[in-house]
């Protein structure tokens, strides 16, 4: 059909209704295997030798290499060196697409990408997905202006047609949210229900549920995991829908309204080094601890630990979700992983 066996192949999951997205993929009906486990390759070395690492559960990997410009423009380049252990594993490969500008992502970026240079920014996309080795796209444009929400739609359809027509797929990142408000400026454009009727795979962003500058508080709280996840799956076919999951926390600085973030593997050296008690919180099913900085600073850290993470991976079983994703690789260890394994069976 297409000459090249496995884009076929592709193409026909793409285009399958998403419960037999898993067949497609060669797989049975058993918790685990038939799950996705998808990280976010960064670039670094780190996230790097986590990509390619062959003893975790990780078989789709996202590289969050390439922005868009206002013009439709595309910069950055994949790893090849990825492509070819992707390949050689198992694991498919897709390529992130951003509108992240100079510092943050960008509505304006966005709005030259969609609207005004709408036909340029899809056939680029649409040649970068023509990689050889890569299954698909994931857009990943975030901070949208409330005013795109249709053309956002319109350009999600559009390009998941010209995708599929190539035996490419389609995966878009979106932030979570409980309910479809209008008044919330950095949920609204997404239309859950128009963009989960033409798009493969939605990855729900449950992760920065409290970021620094505001008060602090869990990363991705199970509570408010659940009750995103419970609307997402109202809007959108389940079979269609990663989770996320942070491998990172953040130490909030609240004396001074910043804070950084506090990776996963080294969230265990910040409770020794500062002599804190952690505490756990039953309902967000995270932990947290006090210290005060050299500079008489007050802090409070939020991070995940493998209960929490066994927990919330399990909500992909629960909700029947397609499956997981991480942010992000390079920020782990194996105890992270162990944790993935356990929730998801």
């Amino acid at each position: 059909m297409l000459g090249d066996p496995v884009r076929a192949l592709i193409l026909i999951c793409a285009m399958a209704v998403a419960s037999s997205l898993a067949a497609c993929r060669g797989e049975d009906s058993s918790p685990l295997p038939n799950r996705i486990v998808l990280g976010y390759y960064t670039g670094d070395i780190d996230s790097l030798d986590s990509a390619k690492a062959s003893a975790t559960p990780l078989n789709e990997v996202a590289m969050d290499l390439i922005a868009v410009d206002a013009q439709g423009s595309l910069h950055g380049q994949l790893s090849t060196d990825l492509l070819t252990s992707d390949r050689s594993q198992g694991k498919l490969s897709y390529a992130t697409v951003s509108n992240f500008g100079a510092t943050d992502f960008d509505p304006n970026i966005a709005h030259g990408a969609m609207v005004t240079h709408r036909s340029t920014t899809l056939q680029n996309i649409l040649a970068l997905s023509k990689t050889p080795g890569l299954t698909g796209i994931n857009l990943d444009f975030e901070g949208l202006s409330p005013s795109d929400r249709d053309a956002y739609s319109g350009f999600v359809a559009d390009l998941a047609a010209l995708l599929h027509g190539e035996g490419s797929m389609l995966m878009l990142s979106v932030p979570a949210k409980s309910s479809d408000d209008p008044s919330d400026d950095w949920t609204w454009p997404f239309d859950y229900a128009a963009i989960g009727k033409t798009a493969d795979l939605i990855q729900v962003m449950t992760y920065d549920e409290h970021v620094p500058g505001q008060p602090p508080g869990p990363v991705a709280g199970l509570d408010w995991m659940t009750a995103d996840l419970d609307y997402a799956v109202s809007q959108i076919d389940g079979g269609k829908i990663l989770l996320g999951l942070p491998a990172y926390g953040y130490d909030f600085d609240v004396t001074h309204s910043t804070g950084v973030v506090v990776e996963w593997r080294d969230s265990a050296a910040l409770v020794g080094s500062t002599g804190a008690h952690p505490v756990w919180d039953p309902a967000t099913e995270s932990e947290h601890f006090d210290y005060t900085a050299g500079d008489g600073s007050l802090h409070q850290v939020w991070y995940e630990t493998a209960q929490g993470i066994q927990d919330k991976a399990h909500l992909a079983v629960s909700l029947k979700l397609a499956g997981v994703s991480m942010w992000a690789l390079g920020f782990e260890n194996g105890a992270f992983w162990r944790a993935v394994s356990t929730g998801l069976n």
